[in-house]
């Protein structure tokens, strides 16, 4: 099966002939003016400034619309779950978006605003190389109609095909069930750290979605166990923001041994002080790994990924201990 099988093209054609279009009669205004008026500076700002900014906005909005325009097939997915690694997780990520990036949306940020700053930029260069053209201050390197016409040509072109592509890259194509945001960030960071602690089995659990030959990622979570016991003693990364990245570590062991709700400082060579609390939810032990950050600090607070592994270690240990105590 190839991506057109599920991917509809047939609208995003038409947005981009009547872009296409637009671009060709916004030149052809340009030269016409240039041609029909008189020279004058009006006439230069309106050709080299006014319709290029124009155009800007124009494209951008054509560049959104045609990655909207782009309709999925919905269908049938069968999906299977499998355990990786984070290396092998990223391997699929970067095939994943080799095959499909395009159609997903790309954080431009201010980027949005540099075709703006291009066109404006060139707009004014031309405007004044027009001036003096006109002027008769510069030779021409053709003739003073050929120099206008090309230049008319080029920031037309570059204000048109670089908003466009700004506004193609903002939106994703309506196909929740085929593109899932991949997991990035803070969580996935800390939580490929695990992967590096003896006592932590840490991996990703991915669903893979297949309809006809085409691979999908459906869902992706970050998890880790305990090595040596089964599945049903977890540890889950958490990342709380609040001026900086605080990440902390939840385990828990389904029907562990009891525990009343205490607070444990174990002993660990780590920047601040480790932190266990323990609690129960129904049948479930509930351990939370984390650093005391003093309330007040002279800098921001950084947790180191060495310490955040240590912290990790003595989680695995405790968890371990409760899940033999309830074997008992």
């Amino acid at each position: 099966m190839t991506q057109g099988d599920f991917i509809d093209y047939s609208r995003q054609k038409t947005v981009n002939k009547i872009f296409a279009l637009l671009v060709v009669v916004a030149i052809l205004i340009a030269i016409s003016l240039k041609l029909s008026e008189p020279p004058g500076e009006t006439t230069a700002v309106v050709v080299f400034l006014g319709i290029p900014l124009g155009l800007v906005l124009l494209s951008s909005l054509f560049g959104a619309g045609s990655k909207r325009a782009i309709d999925y097939n919905a269908g049938k997915w069968n999906s299977r779950k499998v355990w990786m690694s984070f290396s092998e997780y990223e391997q699929m990520t970067e095939d994943y978006e080799d095959a499909y990036g395009v159609l997903f949306s790309h954080s431009v940020g201010c980027g949005c605003f540099l075709p703006l700053f291009i066109v404006a930029f060139l707009g004014a260069a031309s405007y004044a190389y027009d001036l003096v053209l006109t002027r008769g201050l510069l030779n021409p390197l053709f003739s003073i109609l050929l120099d206008s016409i090309l230049l008319i040509i080029i920031v037309y072109v570059i204000a048109s095909v670089g908003s466009f592509i700004a506004g193609f890259r903002i939106p994703t194509i309506d196909a929740s069930e085929f593109f899932k945001p991949l997991l990035r960030g803070d969580v996935y960071e800390f939580a490929s750290e695990l992967e590096d602690v003896p006592s932590i089995r840490a991996g990703m659990n991915v669903e893979i979605g297949e309809r006809e030959g085409v691979l999908t990622i459906l869902e992706a979570e970050s998890n880790a166990h305990v090595e040596g016991l089964p599945d049903t003693v977890t540890i889950k990364v958490q990342v709380s923001h609040s001026g900086f990245a605080y990440p902390y570590l939840v385990g828990t062991v389904y029907k562990g041994a009891e525990v009343l709700p205490v607070e444990k400082y174990p002993v660990v060579k780590t920047k601040y002080p480790a932190m266990l609390e323990f609690s129960m939810d129904d049948d479930v032990t509930v351990i939370v790994a984390r650093f005391d950050i003093p309330k007040r600090t002279s800098s921001v607070p950084n947790i180191s990924k060495k310490d955040f592994r240590a912290l990790a270690s003595i989680l695995a240990k405790e968890l371990k201990k409760n899940y033999n105590e309830a074997q008992q």
